[in-house]
C-alpha cells in the first residue's frame, strides 16, 4: 500500500499547488460558485461523514476535520462576505470541496476494507463532483478517481466478486455520469450563447455610445453662442463623458431613472451638462477650469485688440497679490466681463489708459432664516476685487476695498422692489456685466458718478463656492420603497408633459430643476407626508393652469421651497437662473405674514380703480396654490390643529385676497378645499 500513499499524498500536494494565490486569479474569478452550491456541498459532507462515522472505527479525527469543513462551507454560504475576493472565495472553496471529496475518498479507499461500500460512496462522491465542480475541473477529477480505483482493483486481489449487483451498479454508474456530462455540457453551451449575446449586446451599446457622444458634442458646437476654446472644448468633453459613464444614459429619459446615490455623486457633471446643451436664456451655465491670473490678463488683452481697433492700454496693479496666483473660472465668460467693462470704462471716461486695481478680500454668504432671530454661521470665501477706473482718475477718489462683503445675495442693482430691479435689468450696457457677475457667485458696484470705479469681486474658485453650497445640503436616508419612488418619476413626468403643452417651457430647463429638487430633497417629507419634490411639482402644476403663459412662475414654484426646506442659499438661485427667476423667488420667501403677500400698486381715477404690478401678483399666485395643494393633502397631517389653523387663514385671508385680485374659480377651489379640510378635523377631533 506504499504506492497508493505516495499517490494519495502527490494528489494533496498538487491540489493545494494549483490552488496557491498566485495561481491564475482570472480563472478563479470566473469559476466562483454561489453561495447555495457551497451551502449544499457543506450538507452533502455533513450527511456523508455522518453516515461514515458508524462505518470507520477509530477514524474519529478524520471525521471531526470533515465535519467541520461542511460546517464551514454552510456558514459561509449563510453569511457571505462581499468584501472577500471572488477568487479567493473560488480558493478556498476548491480547497474545502477537494479535501471533503475526492480526497476523502480516496482516504477511505486506503483504509477501509468494505469495497462494495465504497464503490457507492464513490458513485455517490464522483456524482457530486461532477455536478458542482466546473465541467473541465469534474472530469479531470473524475479521471482521476476512476484511475486511482482502477489502480486499487489491479494491486489487491480478490478486492470484489463481479456479481449481478455490482453489473447493475456499474450500469447505473454509467447512466449517471452520462446524464450529469449532457446537462453539464448544455449549460455550459447555454451560457456560452448569453456570452456571445451579452458580447454581442456590448459591441451594440459601445456603438450607440459612440454615435451619441457625436451627436452630443455637434449639438454643442451648433448650440455654442460663441465658439468654445479648446480649453472649455477639452472640460466640456469631460463632462459628457462623465455624465455618458451612467449605464443609464443611452435609455430614455435617464434621469428619471438615475438612482440617487448617483445624482449627488455626478450633480455637477450633470447640470453643466444639460445647461450647456439646451442652451437656454433661463440658465446661467458655467465652464469653470484653472488659469493664472497674468495669463488671464494676457487673454483680455487679445479680446481687446481684436474688439476694437483703438484699445486702451491696460495697467494692471496688483496690491496685496500675485499675478502667479492661480484662480478657478469660466475663462471665457471672466474674459468678456473684463472687456464688457473696460470698454465701458474707456468710453465714459474717454481715457486711453484703464488701470485695475487687485485686492484680495473675502465674499460671505449666509442660508435663508425663517425664524428671524435665528442665523446660520456665514461661510466664507477667498476672492478678489477689481477696481476698474482710468487711469487719470487720482487713487483718492477710489471706492475703498472692504476685508468682506457680507451678503453675495446684494448689490445695488438687486435691491428694492421688483419694479427696481426690472428697470435695473433693462439696461442693455449693464445687464451681460452683471449676468456674468452673478454666474461666478460675485459681487458687483456700479458707481453712482459716470467718472468713477467700477467694483468686482470674484472669488478665487467659483468651483469650491458652488460646491460648498450644495455640500451643506445633507442627503437622509429616509425609509421610502421603490414603488413610491416609481410612482413619484411618474408624477414628474406627466408634469413635464403637460407643461411643455401648457406653456412655452424648454424641456431641457425642467430636466435640470428636476436634477436640482431630487440632489436637495432626496426623500425628505413635507408635514403632509408628500415628497417634497412631488409637493413642489404638484404647487406648480396648478400654477400652471393659473398662469400658464408665463415660465418664469413656473420655474419659481419649482424653486422656492428649496431655500425653505433644504437650505440652499438664495444665492444658488441668483447665480444660476435669470434675475427675473431670482426676483420671484426671493419675493417668495422674504413673505413672513399671509397679508403680505398682498400686491401693491398705484391707485388712480381717484382711488377707485388700483393698477397692480403683474408680477406680484403672480407671487400671490404661488402662495395660494401652495395653501390650496396642502388643503387637499391634509390628510397627512399629523397635527390636526395645524390643519385648522391652515383652513380658518384661508377662509379669513386667502379667499378675500382671491377674491380682490383673481378669478372666481380660484376663490371657489380655496373654499372647497378649507371646509372639506375643516369638516377632516372635526370628524377626526
Amino acid at each position: 500500500m506504499l504506492s497508493f500513499q505516495a499517490l494519495f499524498l502527490t494528489l494533496i500536494v498538487v491540489s493545494f499547488f494549483l490552488l496557491r494565490a498566485s495561481y491564475a486569479r482570472e480563472k478563479l474569478i470566473k469559476l466562483k460558485p454561489s453561495n447555495a452550491v457551497i451551502g449544499y456541498t457543506g450538507c452533502y459532507v455533513i450527511i456523508t461523514t455522518a453516515v461514515l462515522s458508524y462505518i470507520g472505527k477509530g477514524l474519529i479525527y478524520w471525521y471531526t476535520l470533515q465535519f467541520a469543513a461542511g460546517v464551514w462551507l454552510i456558514g459561509y454560504a449563510i453569511v457571505s462576505k462581499k468584501e472577500v475576493p471572488a477568487w479567493e472565495v473560488t480558493r478556498f472553496w476548491l480547497i474545502g470541496a477537494l479535501f471533503c471529496l475526492p480526497i476523502n475518498l480516496l482516504w477511505h479507499w486506503w483504509r477501509l476494507t468494505d469495497y462494495p461500500f465504497l464503490l457507492k460512496l464513490s458513485l455517490a462522491h464522483c456524482s457530486v463532483i461532477l455536478s458542482a465542480f466546473p465541467w473541465p475541473l469534474g472530469m479531470a477529477i473524475l479521471a482521476v478517481m476512476l484511475w486511482a480505483i482502477i489502480y486499487v482493483f489491479y494491486s489487491v486481489d480478490h478486492v470484489i466478486e463481479l456479481t449481478d449487483d455490482m453489473i447493475a451498479l456499474l450500469g447505473f454508474s454509467i447512466l449517471i455520469f452520462t446524464m450529469i456530462i449532457y446537462v453539464k455540457v448544455q449549460i455550459a453551451d447555454y451560457r456560452a450563447h448569453n456570452r456571445h449575446l451579452k458580447h454581442k449586446a456590448k459591441l451594440k451599446r459601445a456603438q450607440d455610445y459612440t454615435f451619441k457622444l457625436k451627436q452630443i458634442r455637434r449639438h454643442l458646437h451648433l448650440n455654442a453662442t460663441e465658439d468654445y476654446s479648446e480649453r472649455d472644448m477639452t472640460f466640456l468633453q469631460k463632462v459628457v463623458e462623465e455624465v455618458m459613464e451612467s449605464p443609464l444614459f443611452l435609455e430614455d429619459e435617464p434621469l428619471y431613472k438615475e438612482n440617487l446615490g448617483t445624482i449627488v455623486h455626478k450633480f455637477s457633471a450633470w447640470s453643466i451638462f444639460l445647461r450647456h446643451y439646451t442652451q437656454s436664456k433661463i440658465h446661467l451655465p458655467l465652464l469653470p477650469t484653472e488659469i493664472v491670473l497674468g495669463a488671464l490678463f494676457q487673454e483680455v488683452e487679445v479680446a481687446l485688440s481684436g474688439s476694437s481697433d483703438a484699445a486702451p492700454k491696460l495697467i494692471i496693479a496688483p496690491k496685496n497679490l500675485d499675478l502667479t496666483t492661480k484662480v478657478i473660472c469660466d475663462v471665457r465668460q471672466v474674459t468678456h466681463l473684463l472687456v464688457a467693462v473696460i470698454l465701458r470704462t474707456a468710453h465714459v471716461s474717454q481715457g486711453a489708459s484703464i488701470r485695475i486695481q487687485l485686492h484680495t478680500t473675502q465674499l460671505k454668504y449666509h442660508k435663508y432664516a425663517p425664524i428671524k432671530k435665528q442665523r446660520f454661521p456665514d461661510i466664507t470665501f477667498p476672492a478678489i476685487a477689481l477696481v476698474v477706473s482710468s487711469a487719470e482718475v487720482p487713487l483718492a477718489t477710489l471706492p475703498s476695498v472692504h476685508t468682506h462683503y457680507e451678503d453675495i445675495t446684494e448689490g445695488r442693482e438687486l435691491i428694492g422692489t421688483l419694479n427696481e430691479v426690472i428697470s435695473e435689468s433693462v439696461n442693455v450696457q449693464k445687464q451681460p456685466i452683471e449676468r456674468m457677475v452673478r454666474a461666478h457667485y460675485g459681487y458687483l458696484q456700479f458707481p453712482a458718478s459716470k467718472q468713477k470705479a467700477i467694483l468686482l469681486v470674484l472669488p478665487c474658485q467659483v468651483t469650491a463656492v458652488r460646491d460648498e453650497m450644495l455640500a451643506n445640503i445633507t442627503v437622509a436616508n429616509r425609509l421610502i420603497n421603490r414603488s413610491e419612488i416609481d410612482a413619484s418619476m411618474v408624477v414628474l413626468r406627466k408634469f413635464n408633459d403637460y407643461v411643455c403643452k401648457m406653456c412655452n417651457i424648454h424641456i431641457g430647463v425642467l430636466d435640470e430643476i428636476f436634477l436640482l429638487l431630487r440632489r436637495c430633497y432626496a426623500f425628505k417629507r413635507h408635514l403632509s407626508g408628500e415628497l417634497f419634490y412631488v409637493r413642489a411639482v404638484g404647487i406648480a402644476r396648478l400654477v400652471t393652469d393659473w398662469v400658464a403663459y408665463v415660465p418664469e412662475p413656473i420655474y419659481a414654484a419649482l424653486l422656492y421651497d428649496l431655500v425653505v426646506y433644504a437650505d440652499l442659499p438664495l444665492s444658488y438661485i441668483k447665480a444660476n437662473y435669470s434675475l427675473d427667476i431670482f426676483s420671484f423667488v426671493q419675493s417668495i420667501v422674504s413673505i413672513g405674514d399671509r397679508r403680505d403677500i398682498e400686491p401693491s400698486g398705484l391707485y388712480v381715477d381717484n382711488q377707485r380703480n388700483k393698477v397692480v404690478n403683474r408680477d406680484q401678483l403672480f407671487v400671490l399666485c404661488i402662495k395660494l396654490a401652495e395653501r390650496l395643494y396642502d388643503l387637499r393633502h391634509a390628510y397627512g397631517y399629523a397635527h390636526k390643529l395645524q390643519v385648522s389653523d391652515m383652513a380658518k387663514e384661508t377662509l379669513t385671508v386667502d379667499i378675500c385676497l382671491a377674491k380682490k385680485y383673481l378669478d372666481g374659480d380660484i376663490v371657489e377651489l380655496l373654499e372647497t378645499a378649507a371646509q372639506e379640510a375643516l369638516q377632516m378635523c372635526f370628524e377626526k377631533g
